[in-house]
């Protein structure tokens, strides 16, 4: 598969972003913490609700005592009156139980704390301050009717005894209400505490991730594309210097590689046409050289061998010795002038070593061909 520059960056920055969905993870702790605080809030208008059960508990018990000693009908209604404000209250409380308990099931447990006490016991607590308030709303309500009926005090006092315990364990059941909510509140709020921690742990560690990876692929990338490019210099130097053995191998199969296939096309292209050149360059010297051999010799040349000739024709009673050194000079002419023929017809020069120290002609057969 080929991979471009692009497709290369693209899935570098797929893993940043792969790696900034974990901030998603931090924010549904963050919610989780929202949550939590909205328990502490509901648990702290509870504990708001149940100190107010408190004075209306009192308020009660003065009604009581007002009624014992003169019988007032204002203070059995008054009584009546703060039973049913502390029923309402009740209900109240009951409703952000209900609120709290579907809050802690979504909220996963992350304390170290064990909690040996939950919000079920809090209900129980809430529960029994109902079941008490209705004893004591009740047992009032007999003693009334005792004491309006004037009954002997044998049968009153089996009424106040049920009255005064229910009192009693009302008082009770208030104070460790307020107890097991403080508790409670302290609970929340270390747990709070970890959360936090463990959110500012996470979200440092990712930060750390996502700058650690993107310092690491900027680097090797980086490194990736300078690389090949530094490469890709040297060899231009190289080629500029007229030295075209360079590898063209082992780029990337990207942008880069198709660069450097490009340039090598384009430096075997170069080394073709300066070859070329070189030769064209060649081919104008030796023509140059040819015409001036070919003036230079050719002139003298046939003077010689015009001579020659006319020595020929008028050496007829000379010794033959001398008959033949003409015809030699006359071979030996006619020798120069096929060298210089041969000379105007070179199409491509074949040079070979002439001397074993290195010296080298042109093969004036071959050049022809």
């Amino acid at each position: 598969m080929r991979l471009t520059i692009a497709l290369k960056l693209f899935f570098g920055f797929l893993v940043v972003i792969f790696l900034n969905v974990f901030f998603f993870v931090i924010i549904s702790k963050i919610d989780n913490v929202r949550s939590i605080t909205q328990v502490l809030k509901k648990h702290n208008d509870i504990k708001t609700r149940i100190l107010k059960l408190r004075p209306l508990h009192r308020v009660q018990g003065t009604s009581v005592l007002s009624f014992e000693s003169v019988k007032r009908a204002e203070s059995v209604e008054n009584f009546r009156l703060k039973s049913q404000e502390i029923i309402d209250i009740l209900d109240t409380i009951n409703n952000k139980l209900d609120s709290i308990k579907n809050l802690d099931l979504i909220i996963p447990s992350e304390s170290d704390i064990p909690e040996t006490e939950s919000i079920t016991t809090l209900q129980r607590y809430v529960d029994s301050i109902s079941i008490y308030n209705n004893i004591y709303s009740v047992s009032f309500d007999s003693l009334v009717s005792a004491k309006l009926a004037n009954l002997p005090e044998k049968q009153v006092k089996p009424k106040r005894d049920i009255l005064d315990q229910a009192d009693t364990r009302l008082s009770f059941l208030l104070d460790s209400s307020e107890q097991f909510i403080d508790r409670q509140t302290i609970i929340k709020l270390k747990d709070v505490e970890i959360r936090i921690s463990k959110i500012k742990q996470l979200t440092i560690g990712i930060i750390a991730g996502v700058t650690l990876f993107a310092i690491f692929f900027g680097f090797i990338f980086s490194r990736y594309i300078t690389n090949a490019l530094r490469r890709l210099k040297d060899a231009a130097s190289t080629i500029g210097r007229g030295d075209f053995n360079v590898n063209p191998h082992g780029y990337p199969t990207d942008e880069i590689g198709d660069l450097a296939t490009a340039f090598f096309d384009m430096a075997i292209d170069l080394k073709n046409k300066e070859e070329r050149l070189i030769q064209l360059q060649r081919m104008a010297a030796i023509g140059e050289v040819v015409a001036s051999v070919n003036h230079e010799i050719n002139n003298p040349l046939m003077i010689i061998s015009g001579n020659a000739q006319f020595l020929e024709m008028i050496m007829e009673g000379y010794p033959q010795e001398m008959r033949e050194r003409i015809q030699t000079i006359l071979e030996e002419t006619e020798r120069i002038s096929k060298v210089t023929r041969k000379l105007r017809e070179i199409k491509n020069p074949v040079v070979e070593d002439y001397t074993s120290s290195g010296e080298q002609m042109i093969n004036l057969d071959k050049s022809s061909t």
